[in-house]
């Protein structure tokens, strides 16, 4: 069984970012050519970096290659199964970075790369007409008992 749950149907909200660190461009690269072609991310940025890290009771560095993928929130799970799945470290580090806010055409772009026919939006949704209720109709219910006097 996995531990990451399953991803939902409908997901929408958004973008995320996984992060993960590979001990060479060539294996990062392997994996974002992988990733990008199951349609898990949109995007990668491969940067290399230095690392310092306590590994088995005593501190090593090494360079790294880290690789962080844009993607949408219903492909998290996927990603993150695929990439921990084929990785070369014995413990790798994937990270998944949630995006509170992301620029508006940017979201557009994930959406329409990773999932060609999207299920509704909540932008797409229809709204609600201002419509009045009848004269008689019941109203939403209460959700907390009513207010209750003190006695003096």
């Amino acid at each position: 069984m996995s531990p990451y749950p399953e991803d939902p149907i409908r997901a929408v909200g958004p973008m995320r970012i996984v992060m993960t660190t590979y001990p060479s461009s060539a294996a990062a690269g392997e994996a974002i050519a992988a990733a990008l072609d199951r349609r898990l991310a949109a995007c990668a940025n491969l940067v290399p970096v230095r690392s310092r890290f306590w590994w088995k009771g005593t501190i090593d560095s090494a360079e790294e290659a880290l690789v962080l993928f844009k993607t949408v929130p219903k492909r998290v799970g996927a990603l993150l199964a695929f990439l921990e799945l084929g990785h070369p470290y014995e413990t790798p580090e994937v990270v998944e970075l949630d995006v509170p806010r992301a620029n508006a055409r940017y979201l557009q772009y994930l959406a329409a790369t990773l999932d060609p026919t999207p299920s509704r939006t909540l932008a797409a949704r229809p709204r609600r007409s201002a419509a009045r209720r009848a004269r008689g109709a019941r109203g939403p219910g209460r959700t907390r008992a009513p207010h209750r006097r003190r006695s003096r």
